[in-house]
């Protein structure tokens, strides 16, 4: 009898035995389960992110590739001369596209020697043109030579206009110079700052004749303007006049010789 309980507490302990080990082995198989569903839906949850955080980097690359597009500018430099003190012509002139101030000239100092002499007093834009494009501020330089629709080089009589076109981004400030050929030494061009392009983000369009001063180069003694024998409708070769060594400044008395607009598109 004790042996016969004996033995069957031996196999129910057996059965006990084993049935336990296959419980725990389910529980085992169900928790690896669970952590594998996990790790997948961690994988997925990562895979969407990742997605979404390529999605919005692509998006602020396009948004700040359209922000920073370069706007393209025309700038017409209209001859109004003939209902003003002084009727003249303007001569060819330089331009430039830059980002730092007083880049052109400095108002109140002496003519630095880059070519501005020879555009003030003779209408020759090249040497100042080479001079410029040479700086690290500038992005574009250039020359307007031809009058509009002209097809050559030439001075712009009262009621034509030279005009170019150039690209620019907000940050950029826009300088030119052309002679007023009735003198010795002039030039009409903006501030020394030069013109900002930009409104915040908005090109500036329009127009903007009232930034537009005349100068005196200050490399030239002055005669009367319309009359001197050494201003180049009348000096018998360029460079003629005396040499002056006086610093740029505003010239008064000459409003309406020029309209200048600037359009975009």
């Amino acid at each position: 009898m004790l042996k016969r309980l004996s033995i069957a507490l031996a196999l129910a302990l057996l059965l006990a035995a084993c049935g336990g080990s296959d419980e725990g082995d389910a529980a085992s198989e169900t928790t690896a389960a669970a952590t594998d569903e996990e790790m997948t839906d961690e994988e997925m949850t990562d895979e969407e992110m990742s997605d979404e955080e390529m999605s919005d980097e692509e998006m602020t690359d396009e948004e700040m590739t359209d922000e920073h597009m370069p706007s393209t500018f025309t700038v017409t430099i209209a001859n109004t001369s003939d209902a003003a003190k002084l009727a003249t012509p303007l001569a060819p002139g330089a331009f430039i596209v830059h980002t730092s101030m007083e880049t052109l000239f400095a108002d109140g100092t002496v003519d630095r020697g880059e070519g501005l002499e020879a555009l003030a007093e003779d209408g020759d834009p090249s040497g100042l043109v080479t001079s410029l494009a040479a700086l690290s501020t500038v992005s574009t330089s250039g020359a307007f030579t031809n009058p509009d629709g002209g097809d050559e080089a030439g001075p712009a009589l009262p009621g034509s206009s030279y005009s170019f076109t150039f690209e620019a981004t907000p940050g950029d400030y826009l300088s030119f110079a052309t002679m007023f050929v009735q003198s010795n030494d002039w030039f009409f061009a903006p501030a020394s700052s030069g013109i900002n392009l930009f409104d915040g983000d908005m090109p500036v369009t329009g127009d903007v004749t009232e930034l537009i001063g005349l100068w005196d180069a200050g490399t030239e003694v002055d005669e009367t303007p319309g009359e001197g024998a050494n201003q180049a409708p009348r000096q018998p070769e360029p460079n003629t006049g005396d040499d002056q060594g006086a610093p740029i400044t505003a010239v008064s008395d000459y409003d309406g010789t020029i309209s200048v607009t600037i359009t975009v598109g």
